[in-house]
């Protein structure tokens, strides 16, 4: 987590990112989450070149086509956006709790069918024993 920090305190919006990580911490998220939010903070930062405070639709456009542009697995695509939405939630309001509204800049933006992503590990894919024997055999 210390390596994030140190970076993202380095990018524009760095403090009031750290400051929403906080916020999520008080909220009662766990580290690993807190943890996986802060590395997509550090891609979201570098590609953000508007104060968050301000930002308008056209921004909040130009950076989730960028993260639908990007070879990101759809679950990854799907993290990343809620994130930006939570973060300029924060930004606007100084919260992100279930109660806070969006605001219009972003409340469009959708997420993604990720329950239809095929490339999730389920035990259905997986090989059952039989297939593995064959496997060994030929």
């Amino acid at each position: 987590m210390e390596g994030y920090i140190k970076t993202i305190l380095g990018l524009k919006n760095g403090r009031l990112a750290l400051s929403f990580l906080n916020h999520l911490k008080a909220l009662g998220l766990s580290k690993a989450r807190i943890a996986k939010y802060a590395s997509h903070l550090v891609v979201l930062l570098k590609t953000i070149d508007f104060n968050l405070e301000n930002a308008t639709k056209k921004d909040v456009e130009r950076i989730v086509g960028w993260i639908n542009s990007q070879n990101y697995a759809e679950w990854t695509k799907h993290d990343k956006k809620l994130l930006l939405k939570k973060l300029i939630q924060y930004a606007k309001h100084g919260c992100c709790d279930k109660n806070t509204p969006y605001p219009p800049e972003f409340s469009w933006i959708k997420l993604g069918n990720v329950k239809d992503d095929k490339t999730r590990i389920t035990p259905e894919n997986l090989l059952t024993v039989e297939d593995r024997v064959g496997l060994l055999l030929n």
